[in-house]
């Protein structure tokens, strides 16, 4: 065989295989079509790449909203929330 006829056999072989692997493979179907509108939790926690906590977003018993931020060996270094004095007073 010489070179022109070998080079259009494999032009032509990946022109059909590409043609014909549109009839033959299924369409993709993604699993969710929309994305939610809410998402409902109790509390979040935000933990990094060795899964290690470093803070949280929860409310408390009494509804309390906290975001607490911890150091690498898991002590709290920051906190902010709503304190008891400021819901007493609405």
């Amino acid at each position: 065989m010489n070179r022109a006829f070998t080079l259009s056999l494999a032009l032509t072989a990946g022109l059909l295989g590409g043609v014909l692997s549109r009839f033959v493979m299924p369409v993709p179907v993604l699993a969710q079509t929309a994305s939610p509108k809410e998402i409902k939790a109790q509390s979040f926690v935000l933990v990094d790449g060795k899964d290690n906590i470093v803070g949280t977003f929860k409310a408390s018993a009494d509804r309390i909203p906290t975001v607490v931020l911890l150091d690498r060996s898991g002590r709290e270094i920051w906190r902010a929330g709503v304190s008891v004095k400021v819901l007493s007073e609405r």
